[in-house]
């Protein structure tokens, strides 16, 4: 009788403590767009960070994976991709302006803008010029359409044919949440971006 009833005690208590910490992880309604306001003053007053992670690359028939380190001071951004297997890496640098890409097999690359210049390199139509706004959960380009949770974060953004999800975060000593998986898809074409490792330094 005893062991029952302390059976049942116990049950209880594990119990109250998975409804509390459900509690917990569940993050207060919001409005859409508030959000969206913050975390552009967030980025605003950090304007050099940086994020490194993998991408999985597919067409539908043939799929890749690449590394990638990336760095932005302000408006520059430095990305180092690396073949997961095969030892291939190359160095993109671009602003608003211009892009430069040397690297395995291709030499040195210039245009006026990344797109053009990684899927010379590497094969594959990646979206870097916009990427570089969704990594930090930023609709790109502006005309965007936005999707929110109803805790007021982002949870899709789509434009022509991409349609970008964002599929689990996480949350920096700050508190800013960050994202961890994202997947942008242009059919037949599918990039998939885990994050990790973010990085911040305080504005200039």
């Amino acid at each position: 009788m005893a062991a029952a009833r302390m059976r049942s005690i116990f049950l209880v208590l594990i119990s109250g403590l998975m409804l509390l910490l459900s509690g917990c992880a569940v993050r207060e309604p919001r409005p859409d767009g508030a959000w969206l306001e913050e975390r552009q003053r967030w980025f605003e007053a950090h304007p050099d960070w940086s994020v490194k992670g993998r991408l999985g690359l597919s067409d539908g028939q043939r799929g890749g994976s690449l590394s990638f380190d990336w760095q932005t001071r302000g408006e520059q951004h430095f990305v180092m991709l690396r073949t997961v297997a095969g030892g291939r890496q190359w160095r993109l640098e671009f602003d608003s302006d211009s892009a430069r890409l040397e690297g395995t097999d291709i030499g040195l690359l210039l245009g006026p803008e990344p797109d053009a210049l990684v899927e010379q390199a590497v094969g594959w139509p990646i979206p870097v010029l916009w990427m570089s706004r969704w990594l930090r959960a930023l609709p790109a380009p502006a005309q965007a359409r936005m999707q929110f949770e109803q805790d007021g974060t982002l949870a899709r953004l789509s434009h022509q044919n991409w349609v970008v999800d964002f599929n689990r975060w996480s949350q920096n000593d700050q508190g800013l949440l960050l994202p961890a998986r994202i997947e942008a898809r242009d059919s037949p074409y599918r990039v998939r971006a885990a994050l990790s490792g973010w990085q911040f330094e305080a504005g200039r």
